[in-house]
């Protein structure tokens, strides 16, 4: 078992790295990628890179399509997290209380707009402190300091970023 978690780290590792020198593909080519090494891991019979799946909770705060939080899913559970989805466009409230509740290990969250600040805040002062807040969306590109602000522990600016975060942390 912990040959495969650490073949599976090492793909995702490769993957990674090559994504952030070249640049994402599409999305068609990220779906298709998932799909190859979900393949995998059940043909080598691995859960994920880690000896126990920790659970993300994710939601968007002012994103109504969701096509982000989609790949960050989808990848979170190649990675081997167990994946709560809240949905899409979800007040500070509902996800404070789910937080609460499930004492996830990460709170993964979209942000679009610098005006859903207030609402993010709210949500890293609630949250329990050992749930890590990693966020993603152009409010950070443009408002770097936000997640300071905000209580944010890692800002990923695309899937690749977000799985980088995950390799390098020890759960």
């Amino acid at each position: 078992m912990v040959i495969q978690m650490i073949q599976l780290r090492n793909r995702l590792r490769l993957l990674c790295d090559q994504w952030l020198s070249t640049g994402l593909p599409s999305r068609n080519a990220l779906l298709n990628t998932a799909e190859q090494l979900d393949t995998w891991k059940i043909q080598n019979k691995v859960r994920g890179i880690w000896p126990a799946a920790p659970l993300i909770i994710t939601a968007t705060l002012d994103d109504g399509i969701g096509q982000g939080i989609d790949i960050i899913n989808i990848f979170s559970e190649i990675v081997g997290m167990e994946v709560k989805l809240l949905g899409l466009l979800q007040p500070a409230e509902r996800i404070v209380a789910a937080c609460l509740k499930d004492r996830p290990a990460f709170l993964g969250l979209t942000v679009l707009q610098i005006d859903s600040e207030e609402t993010l805040s709210l949500i890293g002062q609630r949250v329990p402190s050992q749930t890590r807040i990693v966020a993603g969306g152009p409010a950070f590109k443009y408002e770097p300091e936000m997640a300071v602000r905000c209580r944010v522990h890692h800002v990923a600016v695309n899937v690749a970023a977000y799985i980088d975060y995950l390799l390098l942390l020890n759960i």
